[in-house]
């Protein structure tokens, strides 16, 4: 019958567990965008075509709420691009039976002592780990370990969750501060010495991309802070080879149908250990870096893997990144020149800080800011950091 469907929007639906950066892709894809989220930022409510506030806790009315949307449209996929959010945005996609990553995958990568454990049962090397739940247990899986040992939480909390220990009082003060009534288990696990590398994946139907290689920068004095990352990588094609082996077979078996990845993994000369795998875009400035380098934005691909569509790629701007974050290693008030920062695209250099000048900044409160270069001349990051003027003013009988 002519006019029939005159009402229904024919773009493509996909709707969104939070996210200010995936609902701008999606706008500018031409995408039919649902967003849910706890609440909307005003802007976002704007922007979005059905902004849904809801508790993102309640999953069972974030399915009512998205079966009765999908009733009156058909919804394409769901997905989600922060760690909070996979967990719900995985469900819902199993629920309606759309696209999205498989919620196998996000819970093997949500809960890290599962994640180890279906990884050793592929036969892929993982750090020695013992599952603990207070400190007596926790100092001796550190004995047993050896030192240096690190304590983690088994889920959430990312990197924050991670703390390096030396010796039984930091283990005993670790497992202090990491302590979460909602899951008191934590993760006493071997410290794995070697060179990292972060290695950014698309999974499309189950097979799996290498999008970008950098080797990692990890400070080693309490909380595992990033430091910064290189590209090219260093690595020989045998050892990248081995990389790209690893990453895909560990994924697979993690369950990675449709979506993305951030891996991290240390060489050892026993061989590749594979440290943590994320199912989301990696942070901080790496997704810019990553575009840089090899024409891929992280988020584009994650909603071209949710739609179905071949991913979108742009002609690399990078042959050559230096990036390095801004963490300080006494506390106090920091001063720095704002003339100095930019924003500007790759490959322009890059200088951003996340405090004002005037703020309180300690060793604890991880990184302050980044600092790209994107030649191969290791004087640049000299010569921005010396531009930016940064230095600290330490307050009176604090402590570090």
């Amino acid at each position: 019958m002519p006019g029939w469907d005159e009402d229904i929007d024919h773009r493509p639906t996909v709707a969104s567990v939070s996210g200010r950066r995936v609902v701008d892709v999606m706008v500018e894809a031409g995408v039919r965008t649902i967003l849910f989220d706890d609440p909307i930022p005003l802007d976002l409510a704007f922007v979005a075509d059905v902004p849904v506030d809801l508790d993102l806790d309640d999953w069972p009315a974030a399915e009512s709420v998205l079966r009765r949307l999908h009733l009156q449209q058909p919804i394409d996929a769901v997905i989600g691009v922060y760690d909070l959010s996979l967990p719900l945005a995985a469900y819902l996609a199993a629920r309606l039976g759309v696209r999205g990553l498989s919620l196998a995958a996000v819970m093997n990568c949500n809960d890290k002592l599962r994640m180890r454990l279906t990884l050793r049962a592929a036969a892929i090397n993982v750090p020695a780990h013992v599952v603990v739940s207070e400190s007596g247990e926790a100092q001796a899986a550190a004995r047993r370990l050896g030192y240096p040992v690190l304590v983690k939480k088994v889920t959430g909390a990312a990197g924050a969750g991670t703390l390096l220990c030396r010796d039984q009082r930091q283990v005993k003060d670790a497992v202090t501060a990491l302590h979460d009534d909602t899951d008191p288990r934590l993760l006493v696990e071997e410290y794995v010495d070697g060179p990292e590398y972060a290695i950014q994946t698309v999974t499309r139907d189950s097979v799996t991309e290498l999008i970008s290689v950098f080797s990692q920068r990890t400070a080693t004095d309490g909380r595992l802070v990033e430091l910064g990352y290189d590209f090219p990588p260093g690595l020989d094609e045998s050892q990248e080879s081995e990389l790209r082996r690893l990453v895909i077979t560990a994924l697979r078996a993690l369950g990675f149908d449709h979506g993305i990845a951030h891996t991290q993994v240390r060489l050892t000369p026993a061989g590749p250990v594979l440290i943590n795998v994320v199912a989301r875009p990696p942070g901080g400035r790496l997704c810019e870096v990553t575009e840089a380098v090899s024409g891929v934005d992280m988020v584009q691909a994650a909603l071209d893997v949710a739609l179905g569509i071949p991913l979108s790629r742009r002609a690399p701007v990078a042959e050559h990144v230096r990036y390095r974050c801004v963490t300080f290693d006494q506390a106090g008030t920091v001063s720095y020149d704002p003339g100095a920062l930019t924003e500007r695209a790759a490959p322009a250099p890059l200088i951003s800080m996340d405090v004002n000048t005037g703020d309180h900044v300690s060793p604890k409160g991880g990184v302050y800011g980044r600092i790209i270069s994107y030649d191969d001349d290791p004087l640049s990051l000299e010569r921005l950091t010396g531009a930016l003027g940064l230095s600290v003013q330490p307050h009176p009988s604090e402590g570090q």
